[in-house]
């Protein structure tokens, strides 16, 4: 009886590990090889201005999560991009998170927020016709190599026309984890360990064990 917990709890202490690795706990910052060589496909996609940024994005990895904010206007009929047409945004914007969804969450990156918008911006300064979004969201990325390995898949590109055609207007941008109240970790440490006793409880009834 006494192997049956020791099993049970080796199996859930091997499965948070597991959990531990695909969260990001050995994720290295970007090496010199892949600076370089994602440098060779963004030169083509940016302005000069633009590029030395994610240059710099690049080279300042610290191998730690980066959450992006996304705010977003949905368009009222959605637009035909490359010959692509959709009944609605919603259905546009389903087949863009078809593929990125599953590739996000094969890399350890989810989003830990989305809501919709109840009304327009009270305050908006600075920056013209900001006032009417649709929802926003905040997606992390376990790496800034994750964000990167998207957006210079080849397949990403084929889905990105549904983005274009279901939104209006948006900006994103990535920002550091200062203050991270969501912790998926502490979750998963907490579920585990309720299953974990739950179970225990049960093997030791089931045997008859007194617990001194």
């Amino acid at each position: 009886m006494k192997n049956k917990l020791t099993i049970l709890w080796v199996c859930i202490g091997a499965l948070y590990f597991s959990f531990l690795i695909w969260n990001g706990l050995f994720t290295s910052r970007l090496s010199a090889q892949e600076i370089e060589k994602y440098t060779k496909i963004l030169q083509q996609d940016y302005s000069d201005s633009e590029f030395q940024q994610m240059r710099s994005f690049m080279e300042e990895d610290d191998g730690k999560p980066v959450i992006m904010v996304n705010v977003i206007k949905t368009n009222d009929i959605p637009k035909t991009v490359n010959g692509k047409t959709f009944s609605s945004s919603e259905e546009a914007l389903a087949d863009y998170t078809s593929f990125v969804g599953p590739f996000l969450i094969k890399r350890g990156s989810y989003p830990i927020f989305n809501g919709t918008s109840l009304m327009d911006a009270p305050e908006v300064w600075g920056i013209e016709n900001a006032r009417e979004w649709t929802t926003g969201s905040l997606v992390r990325y376990k790496s800034r190599r994750v964000m990167l390995e998207l957006s210079t898949n080849p397949e990403f590109k084929k889905f990105h026309d549904g983005k274009v055609a279901g939104i209006e207007k948006t900006f994103a941008f990535p920002v550091s984890a200062d203050i991270h109240l969501v912790n998926l970790s502490l979750f998963i440490a907490m579920f585990l360990i309720v299953v974990g006793l739950t179970v225990s409880l049960f093997i030791v009834k089931k045997g008859n064990i007194k617990i001194r």
